[in-house]
């Protein structure tokens, strides 16, 4: 029961905007200290103590209001899951899902004093490719190599973060809903 206690739980503020995202043990001390109320719950697993059973929350929200402004400002960190997460866990040369890294677009070796941002390590030229497709791009741009990208590269906005969190896919399926706003 420990690890289940460790779901992701989606807390959606009292306008339903997505605010966070929260393991399932605090998602329940705010159920039951009143400040949240479950939206959807996973009838499948049952949570059970000496007097109470309930369904596994997945969607809860809370009974204030959040200020939406603070997290428009707020920017997705830049890690290699973040990457991974926003290019759909596939290479962006071939689609695959095996054997995943990180490339850079524009290769790290084109930096130069006349091109100081040339291959820099960013939102915008760093995608998700599979080892093959890596080492068959080497050290040249997709075009030198003969490679397509499937999609431009680009910063995810804040809400991004939440909607990749869960790796349970029934979950996060559930979350789309409140996250496409």
């Amino acid at each position: 029961m420990g690890s289940a206690l460790l779901r992701p739980v989606l807390v959606l503020d009292a306008g339903y905007q997505a605010v966070n995202v929260v393991p399932l043990r605090r998602a329940l001390r705010l159920i039951s200290a009143g400040k949240a109320a479950p939206v959807e719950a996973d009838e499948s697993i049952l949570l059970r103590s000496e007097k109470l059973e309930i369904p596994c929350p997945v969607i809860i929200r809370l009974f204030i209001a959040v200020a939406h402004r603070v997290y428009a400002t707020l920017r997705v960190r830049f890690n290699k899951r973040n990457i991974m997460a926003r290019d759909g866990f596939r290479c962006q040369y071939c689609g695959s899902t095996e054997d995943l890294t990180i490339d850079h677009v524009v290769p790290r070796s084109r930096r130069t004093l006349r091109n100081p941002r040339g291959g820099e390590t960013s939102w915008e030229n760093c995608v998700t490719a599979c080892l093959p497709c890596n080492l068959r791009k080497g050290d040249r741009t997709p075009e030198e190599a003969g490679m397509t990208l499937r999609s431009r590269p680009h910063r995810p906005r804040w809400n991004f973060g939440l909607l990749h969190r869960s790796r349970d896919e029934a979950w996060s399926d559930r979350w789309r809903r409140f996250l496409s706003a």
